[in-house]
């Protein structure tokens, strides 16, 4: 039998992942009618849906669910739109976007109730780079998967505050299972992508970390969990029981204590998750690497808005604060995370829906 390598092992994987997350069918999941949210797997932010449904607190706040396991973003946002699904995982600025009707589909007003991940991106280097520190990538081709990613406005907020000029840097939009490919043939000097795709292509010795997200921009959200503000407004009973029962698991997944054994749990189960190794699941998504504090500060999307202006993706003249508070719902989130904290020892709850955003260059 031909001995598969490690190169060989991760460029499948990459493939699973970028490609194929999970092409098949979703599963129903009871016989009445669901609450369907959909997510994309095995990614970061996807964990917490998937985690709240295996650990049955959906049950427990009296709603049944059914998982629905989607080829990517662009597809869950015409899922969203086209109302196939209640909830689905977005990207941050993909919500922006979708809400003031600045992409191909008509306008969507839509409703956020909570983050599903924080922190848990990489600006990566090729293994074989002489790229030392960030002033280093001048001159350089970065890859994006999508310029709609909010690693995407990080790295360009990166440069702003490194002071480079983002005229001097080739920022190349690469689907994400032509990353691995981009990189070793030199098509591209880094990339900067979120969880797991970056740890197991350091485990392959394709790549090597120059910076995590967090380092830089603390505590950032990732994808969010979005609902039609139509469906908030009907529903609010159901919207807040799922997003309590996605809050909690958000909060035992970001429990230092529990996380490693909550991630051995959910490995029991047939999912998406189960087509990478458990090992690389846990490095992938270990405390201050990959975290899942699910508050929607009014504060982080006022960063997003405006670096959203800067890079043309909405038009400048809206008003940054009136957009944000119109569709982040942080006085509900509120309410649910004082609740769902007695479900989970340690818990902080927010003094406030507004925080100081800061920035460290390292």
């Amino acid at each position: 039998m031909q001995k598969t390598t490690r190169r060989q092992f991760v460029k499948h994987i990459a493939a699973t992942i970028g490609g194929l997350a999970l092409t098949g069918p979703s599963t129903v999941f009871a016989t009445s009618k669901p609450v369907k949210i959909a997510v994309y797997a095995p990614s970061h932010c996807a964990l917490p849906a998937v985690h709240a449904f295996h650990n049955n607190l959906f049950k427990q706040n009296g709603v049944t669910v059914e998982i629905v396991y989607c080829s990517g973003m662009p597809d869950i946002m015409k899922k969203l739109v086209t109302g196939e699904v209640d909830f689905g995982q977005l990207m941050s600025p993909m919500v922006f976007q979708m809400h003031f009707g600045q992409m191909k589909f008509s306008q969507t007003p839509l409703a956020v109730t909570q983050v599903l991940g924080t922190n848990g991106g990489v600006l990566g280097i090729s293994a074989k780079s002489k790229i030392k520190k960030i002033h280093d990538i001048e001159g350089k081709t970065i890859g994006v998967h999508s310029p709609l990613m909010v690693h995407n406005l990080i790295l360009l907020l990166l440069l702003e505050k490194y002071g480079l000029n983002p005229n001097n840097i080739q920022i190349k939009t690469v689907p994400m299972n032509k990353i691995r490919h981009s990189l070793t043939s030199g098509e591209i000097d880094g990339f900067i992508n979120p969880e797991p795709l970056p740890t197991l292509m350091e485990f392959s010795e394709i790549s090597k970390t120059l910076l995590l997200t967090r380092m830089f921009w603390q505590n950032h959200p990732c994808c969010l969990l979005a609902c039609r503000q139509t469906v908030f407004e009907k529903n609010r009973q159901m919207v807040e029981d799922i997003t309590r029962a996605i809050t909690t698991a958000c909060l035992m997944l970001d429990n230092i204590a529990m996380r490693k054994a909550q991630i051995e749990k959910l490995y029991t189960f047939n999912t998406p998750f189960k087509k990478l190794p458990l090992e690389r699941l846990k490095q992938a998504f270990q405390p201050r690497r990959s975290d899942f504090y699910p508050f929607p500060f009014l504060s982080a999307g006022y960063v997003i808005v405006q670096q959203m202006k800067k890079a043309n993706l909405i038009p400048f003249e809206l008003n940054t604060k009136v957009s944000v508070n119109s569709i982040f719902k942080s006085d509900v989130a509120m309410k649910l995370i004082a609740q769902a904290a007695g479900e989970v020892p340690g818990t902080s709850v927010p003094a406030s829906a507004e925080r100081k955003e800061s920035f460290k260059l390292i």
